[in-house]
């Protein structure tokens, strides 16, 4: 059975966008990087224009622990399951795990499909430059792991996307 959606409001996408960004516009309100054993906020980058939103990167980098923690809590039958995303109405944050690595994406809800493969492919590339340093994480954050948000900040996400449509 198919189910046609008709949006009898045009102007609201209720949650549903598409692929309409202009070419200066990140389908990512941030991006987080955290040790999954501490919780501890290894690097973080913030495309957002708005500076009070995600202002204090050490309460929001807890609370997204503390909440996969819970969820790992409530577990019952499955002890692979694991939180991948949290929906609002207009924004997403996804997850995407890798050893102790967590990456954590607050998302403007423009394509899950989209930001799930370049989150993913976002995560691979840090755990394979980082990966001894993330390993042995003892609280200090390795310097060369700072030098990464220069790679953040001058990244196109969308060249991914067609990297990946590619192979």
């Amino acid at each position: 059975m198919t189910y046609n959606w008709y949006n009898p409001n045009p102007k609201k996408l209720y949650g549903f966008n598409i692929e309409n960004l202009n070419s200066n516009e990140q389908r990512f309100h941030a991006i987080y990087f955290l040790d999954n054993l501490t919780g501890s906020l290894l690097l973080c980058n913030k495309y957002t224009t708005n500076i009070t939103l995600f202002s204090n990167e050490d309460l929001i980098c807890g609370f997204l622990n503390a909440l996969n923690l819970f969820i790992n809590e409530l577990k019952l039958e499955s002890k692979e399951d694991e939180i991948q995303e949290i929906n609002f109405k207009e924004t997403r944050i996804l997850y995407e795990r890798k050893g102790r690595l967590s990456v954590i994406a607050i998302s403007k809800k423009t394509n899950l499909a989209a930001e799930r493969v370049i989150l993913h492919d976002v995560m691979e590339d840090f755990y394979q430059k980082f990966e001894h340093a993330i390993t042995n994480f003892n609280g200090i954050v390795d310097p060369s792991i700072l030098q990464y948000k220069k790679k953040l900040e001058n990244r196109n996400f969308d060249s991914l996307l067609r990297f990946n449509a590619n192979k």
